[in-house]
């Protein structure tokens, strides 16, 4: 896909925080990731407070309509940008539970061979272990995921974000910016016309009774 093309059918990227806070760093990362995209990507934003936690008993009655709303925008879209906290050496409950509703989509344009990357901001590795777990379950959602250059925000790193957490650290922009380019590049390389093969994940195996 050339440029030109990509402008005129931009790539469509889902953007997902996983935290709730009002003026959380990652949905920052997430806002400043949407003002300075790359020529050809154009990021949407989506809010996942109102998904309920998972439920199987709820799920077999029928997803609820935030569900119903998310699934739909992951398929929409040419990939998926997760920005992580870091809470006790891990991703956000938040988070994992909206990766747990996605990955009950067994359709064309689900998690399975979506391109994905993942940044965060916090904790003082910088999310680098919540990245790490956060890595691991989307291997098993069979999202392709772009690894490097990276980025990683320490929590306690003075000035990178306002009180409203926007981003204001301009060598961080410059980061971002590197990482959204890389992206660019990723999902070009991988939304190429292929055959779709649906494949069972261990939530589908689960017994009944987990």
């Amino acid at each position: 896909m050339t440029l030109d093309e990509r402008n005129e059918n931009p790539l469509r990227v889902l953007a997902i925080s996983g935290s709730l806070r009002k003026a959380s760093f990652n949905t920052g990362l997430l806002r400043a990731a949407r003002e300075i995209a790359p020529d050809g990507m154009e990021i949407t934003i989506f809010d996942i407070k109102d998904l309920p936690f998972y439920d199987g008993d709820v799920e077999s009655q029928g997803d609820p309509a935030p569900v119903t709303a998310l699934k739909s925008a992951v398929r929409d879209a040419d990939a998926v940008l997760f920005a992580t906290p870091e809470y006790n050496w891990g991703t956000s409950g938040a988070l994992k539970n909206a990766i747990d509703w996605a990955s009950r989509d067994r359709e064309e344009g689900s998690l399975m061979g979506k391109p994905g990357t993942i940044i965060g901001a916090g904790g003082r590795a910088g999310t680098a272990r919540a990245q790490m777990q956060l890595l691991e379950t989307l291997g098993e959602t069979g999202t392709i995921v772009m690894v490097k250059p990276g980025v990683m925000v320490m929590a306690f790193a003075p000035m990178k974000f306002d009180s409203e957490g926007n981003l204001i650290d301009e060598e961080t922009k410059e980061l971002l910016r590197r990482h959204l380019d890389e992206f660019t590049k990723w999902i070009t390389q991988l939304i190429q016309p292929r055959e779709f093969v649906p494949h069972a994940c261990e939530m589908d195996l689960a017994p009944a009774q987990a």
